[in-house]
């Protein structure tokens, strides 16, 4: 029997980056709590891939192809949820990129957390630094704002960013990464505390070493693998599902009273 505090039935949630991934773990976690989900990112194929699954829970789905960097996109997105699905009580930011690049060339150097495939003689472009920050950071802003108007409304919601262990724990070869996720912890408390009065609550997951699709190819290095962790104090890998189930907590009525926080689900790192 599950807690009744704990359950989703009757709410309705947007998950961005729901593609694949920790995005498509958290939106099915969500559904399988009984919330109805829209699913939004770039790939039509993908998004309509999570949707189906939700659909084989029992539960409503939208799948909406959006660039979370455009405003246009994000209104419309809103829309349709609204229409669809009655109401938005909760957002899940997950849509993120990771890049792995020094600012300067530094040659002869092997990274814990990147693929043997990682080039560091490269330095970051520019170009790639505003991309990691549109993406990372912009866009959350932009997406939060459009959600957070129709919450504001309505006088309740939860707001869940994705922030990363390295929002706080300072490693080489990250810096757009960690400068993105680090504003995104501090925009979290920021919105929490504007927003506190209307009911809604923001706060934000920092996943460790998780396993999924996309970190397939880091995986495979069995030198890197152990490398990675041995520096953490659990000495293990985490699971996307380990995200989503947070993820469930902090959209439900048990999270009512908790706002501003930024949670590591790192396997220690953030204290290693």
């Amino acid at each position: 029997m599950v807690l009744k505090e704990f359950s989703l039935e009757g709410k309705s949630a947007i998950v961005t980056g729901a593609g694949r991934g920790i995005g498509r773990t958290i939106a099915l976690t969500l559904a399988e709590a009984g919330a109805d989900v829209a699913a939004v990112a770039r790939s039509t194929r993908e998004i309509e891939e999570t949707a189906h699954q939700i659909h084989l829970l029992g539960r409503k789905s939208l799948a909406l192809p959006a660039d979370v960097t455009r405003s246009g996109d994000l209104e419309r997105t809103v829309e349709r949820t609204v229409q669809e699905l009655g109401q938005i009580d909760i957002l899940v930011n997950n849509a993120g990129i990771v890049l792995i690049k020094p600012v300067l060339p530094d040659p002869g150097q092997r990274v814990i957390g990147a693929d043997a495939a990682t080039d560091l003689t490269t330095p970051i472009g520019e170009d790639e630094w505003r991309r990691v920050i549109d993406v990372n950071l912009t866009a959350l802003f932009l997406v939060t704002r459009a959600v957070g108007a129709h919450m504001m409304q309505r006088k309740k919601g939860k707001i869940i960013n994705i922030t990363s262990g390295y929002a706080d724990k300072v490693a080489p070869h990250r810096g757009p990464y960690a400068a993105s996720k680090a504003a995104v912890a501090m925009l979290t408390r920021t919105l929490a505390l504007e927003w506190a009065r209307y009911n809604i609550n923001v706060n934000a997951i920092g996943p460790g070493l998780i396993r999924t699709d996309q970190s397939e190819g880091f995986f495979q290095d069995e030198a890197l693998l152990q490398a990675a962790i041995k520096s953490l104090p659990l000495r293990r890998v985490g699971q996307a599902r380990d995200i989503g189930l947070l993820a469930v907590y902090l959209a439900s009525e048990a999270a009512n009273n908790m706002t501003g926080q930024n949670i590591y689900l790192d396997q220690g790192l953030s204290i290693s």
